[in-house]
């Protein structure tokens, strides 16, 4: 079962690079760049692959897991149309869209929702388990797209014959950035997390390359990003 995973993930992986192409209306050379190096990071043990997950340096300075692009485009762009695309993404992506929408505007849009069980470990007198919580910010320009992918808290869930609870953390505060209990169950949440924030850039990418129109309208560039 953990090859079957391990080659979903790299064909998952390798198709958004590939997807890439030189006809393609968006393009980031930091993300295909940045693929490569994940690639790096899919063997070995959940410790050694934290490790290196861990120089890829994607923490930002709040203590979350950030995946930050700047999708650029051949030419100057229709939001009004873009934005349309992107709430089409939203929705096929986010069960509860309406729930999982924070904001959306004519140029920006702000999304949030759970990656369920990203950690977990279940035993005969104890069973925990994490879930990401996550947000994607979306902002546009006439000629570019900047996308945020985070998570922003972990929540998790312990149980024993003693009672449950929970717990909400930062990722910075808990292994592998720091010494706390329950090492194996966050190490397994930093990796799943990592990958699915990936994934969701790679699957913006490839949506709004499959999805927007040949021929946009031109609007004045702004380049205060």
């Amino acid at each position: 079962m953990k090859q079957i995973l391990l080659l979903f993930t790299l064909f998952f992986i390798s198709s958004a690079i590939s997807a890439q192409k030189e006809n393609d209306f968006f393009t980031c050379p930091e993300f295909k760049a940045d693929i490569q190096e994940y690639n790096k990071t899919t063997k070995g043990s959940n410790k050694k692959r934290c490790q290196m997950l861990m120089k890829l340096n994607h923490m930002n300075d709040d203590g979350e897991i950030e995946y930050q692009y700047v999708f650029h485009a051949k030419d100057t762009l229709d939001k009004t149309r873009l934005m349309e695309i992107i709430r089409r993404w939203a929705k096929t992506n986010f069960k509860n869209y309406e729930r999982s929408t924070i904001s959306e505007t004519d140029s920006t849009a702000e999304y949030t929702g759970y990656f369920m069980n990203v950690g977990q470990v279940m035993g005969a007198f104890k069973a925990v388990v994490i879930h990401g919580i996550s947000y994607v910010t979306i902002e546009t320009k006439a000629d570019r797209i900047r996308v945020t992918a985070k998570v922003r808290h972990y929540t998790l869930a312990q149980g024993s014959v003693g009672g449950a609870k929970n717990v909400l953390t930062l990722p910075r505060d808990v292994y592998p950035y720091t010494d706390s209990s329950n090492q194996s169950t966050y190490a397994q949440a930093y990796i799943n997390c990592n990958f699915k924030l990936i994934l969701t850039v790679g699957d913006i990418m490839l949506y709004l390359n499959k999805n927007y129109p040949e021929f946009p309208a031109k609007e004045k560039k702004n380049d205060d990003w």
